[in-house]
């Protein structure tokens, strides 16, 4: 990211945040093996950032 000019802080940020969805997703799938595969629960956790990032959330 940094070589096609995006900001350092930026582009740390972004990192840190895919380290944060990987994270939610593989504890997702280490503590309920009857989850979807990895790469969904990914999507998931990717999906749901997005809609907290955008004011999108909703209580459970």
């Amino acid at each position: 990211m940094r070589r096609r000019g995006v900001a350092d802080s930026t582009a740390g940020l972004a990192a840190e945040a895919g380290i944060a969805v990987f994270k939610i997703a593989y504890e997702r799938w280490i503590n309920d093996p009857g989850q979807a595969d990895l790469p969904q629960l990914i999507h998931e956790s990717l999906n749901e950032l997005k809609a907290v990032t955008a004011g999108r959330t909703h209580t459970a």
